[in-house]
């Protein structure tokens, strides 16, 4: 008698896409894919795998999951939105436009239809039928601001305009300026404003600078959480000591992020140019440890140039040896422009580590959202890299933010993006932010 085989029990899509969902959430994204697969043939799990194979630069795996999933489920809107940027992303952008066109006259207010059809349109040598669509889609990502009367909704604070390590892809070399501390009357007219404007979000650190180098940090810290504000900050981890860490701890931060990548002396020292490997590992994991169990989120920053999949790979691998697994991984960006790194975008004129050939400029959400406060009062337009002021939009001692926001310097960017045109806006017009 032959043995009778048992029948494998179905995966539970629910299940699977949970998991999937953690995963991805968590950066992820192979092991999501991997557990999608579990499911293999249920559409709305083949659709979300077919979402990630495309993230991952997977377009034709993607595309014949997307047309999988229309043959099941046939007319289904999502998908064939998502098959045209399958499509797109392969340099077929003609065979997409028989499916972004019905889509953009069922959901004519949908941002990401109209830019996705914009761009088809104009790959396909219809430049003049794909304006209206990119201004609409900019429109469109403008439009929640302008209720908000550009009132802001996040903060990035420079409390520290020194920095003590020269790391590679910030874009050190054109600092004008490498000293500065937030006096605490300017800090008190932040916590003024934000409230005032009922910002909640605080992120420390804009333009440059370690945070941790300020004499009174944590009593700013302190301060500003004990005001109501969510306060996060990103540090390079250097100057830390156990009894900072120790007093870090009892903050009540909403978010630390440490500024990591490598797996040995040679890889981190040769980006974080100025730091010991061994001394900021043990000030890794001495925080790691001290912040489990607390309300403040840790997770370790890793930015990496290069072969830069391949060196955030190593890098996590090898901090979860030392048990850390929450780790944020990105490729850098380069800085305003003033970074080169990656390939030269000819379409775009512009250097990059993202694949931006397929994509085309909207306005940057960071400018929309927030603003920047350096340690002397300046406001600019832009918090993440604007380190020598050049967006200057206002001085918070001097004005309120909301009125800074609907002043004139600010609007010029603003028309500027609107337009699609920031080629004479300063960092702004060699920023690859604003096409991914």
């Amino acid at each position: 008698m032959k043995p009778v085989k048992k029948k494998t029990k179905p995966a539970d899509p629910v299940r699977v896409l949970a998991e999937a969902l953690r995963l991805a959430e968590g950066q992820l994204v192979d092991e999501a894919v991997a557990a999608l697969e579990k499911a293999d043939g249920h559409p709305e799990c083949d659709y979300r795998r077919a979402g990630l194979l495309l993230v991952r630069n997977h377009a034709a795996e993607a595309e014949n999951l997307f047309r999988r999933v229309l043959s099941a489920v046939p007319g289904h809107l999502d998908t064939m939105v998502g098959l045209a940027g399958a499509l797109v992303a392969q340099g077929r952008a003609a065979e997409a436009l028989p499916l972004l066109e019905p889509a953009a006259e069922v959901q004519p207010q949908s941002g990401r239809i109209q830019y996705l059809l914009g761009i088809a349109l104009d790959e396909a040598g219809r430049s003049e039928a794909a304006a209206p669509h990119l201004a609409k889609a900019r429109a469109l990502v403008i439009a929640p601001a302008e209720r908000r009367r550009l009132v802001p909704y996040e903060l990035y604070v420079q409390l520290s305009r020194r920095c003590n390590l020269r790391c590679t892809m910030c874009g050190w070399e054109i600092w004008k300026d490498n000293s500065g501390f937030m006096e605490d009357d300017v800090f008190e007219r932040v916590i003024a404003e934000g409230k005032a404007c009922g910002i909640t979000a605080m992120h420390i650190l804009a333009g440059q600078g370690e945070p941790f180098l300020h004499p009174r940090v944590f009593e700013m810290l302190e301060r500003a959480v004990a005001e109501g504000f969510q306060v996060g900050i990103v540090t390079n981890g250097t100057p830390f000591t156990p009894d900072k860490i120790a007093r870090l701890a009892k903050v009540g931060l909403a978010y630390l992020q440490f500024s990591f990548a490598g797996w040995d002396a040679e890889s981190y020292e040769s980006v974080y140019v100025g730091s010991k490997f061994d001394r900021t590992l043990a000030n890794l994991k001495a925080m790691h440890r001290a912040l489990k169990g607390t309300p403040t989120r840790f997770a370790v920053k890793a930015v990496a140039l290069g072969e830069w999949e391949e060196n955030l790979r190593r890098t996590k691998a090898f901090l979860a040896t030392h048990g850390i697994t929450d780790v944020w991984t990105v490729p850098a960006n380069n800085f305003g422009g003033s970074v080169q790194c990656g390939s030269f975008n000819q379409r775009h004129g512009i250097w990059s580590l993202k694949e931006i050939g397929h994509h085309r400029l909207m306005p940057c959400r960071l400018f929309l959202k927030a603003v920047g406060v350096f340690c002397d009062g300046t406001v600019t337009a832009c918090g993440c890299y604007d380190s020598n002021a050049q967006l200057k939009i206002g001085n918070i001692m001097e004005q309120g933010l909301g009125d800074i926001r609907r002043g004139p310097a600010y609007g010029h960017i603003l028309e500027a993006f609107r337009a699609g045109d920031v080629r004479h806006v300063p960092m702004c017009g060699k920023c690859d932010d604003p096409f991914s």
